[in-house]
């Protein structure tokens, strides 16, 4: 019985050590960001993003304008729940803190806002967003 109690000593003394030398992980916000992007990022990210695409106003979209490519630069919703809970395609949404991107075609037009997709690579399938009007601040269509 005499050796068994070093050696448990040891094994709670190393566990104690190891535990203490952890850090708790930061946590995300609402939105998966950590913190806010800053306006100098975000317009790096928006002029990479609209390379080629000229910028339209909402009232100027027309019918004509579904199926084009485009970038909507929009206000981050805040979280609700969802009916569709299937990620977007690699490159369809980035999150900037307050400031979201969208890329894809745009499918419908309303009054209310705009609905773009983009297809999942391998599935066929499309994801589709609906962006409401009052949170667009731009958009940009491909040439």
């Amino acid at each position: 019985m005499r050796t068994r109690h070093p050696w448990t000593c040891a094994a709670v003394l190393a566990a104690l050590l190891i535990s203490a030398s952890c850090k708790p992980k930061e946590r995300a916000g609402p939105s998966g960001q950590v913190g806010e992007a800053s306006p100098a990022d975000i317009a790096a990210v928006r002029d990479a993003v609209t390379r080629g695409m000229h910028e339209v106003a909402f009232d100027s979209l027309t019918a004509a304008h579904i199926g084009r490519h485009c970038v909507v630069i929009a206000r981050t919703p805040e979280e609700r729940a969802r009916a569709d809970s299937s990620p977007p395609p690699l490159g369809m949404v980035r999150r900037l803190g307050g400031t979201t991107i969208y890329k894809g075609e745009i499918q419908n037009l309303s009054p209310d806002g705009l609905k773009i997709c983009a297809p999942y690579p391998t599935s066929g399938q499309q994801k589709v967003i609906e962006i409401p009007r009052a949170d667009i601040r731009s958009i940009y269509l491909a040439k």
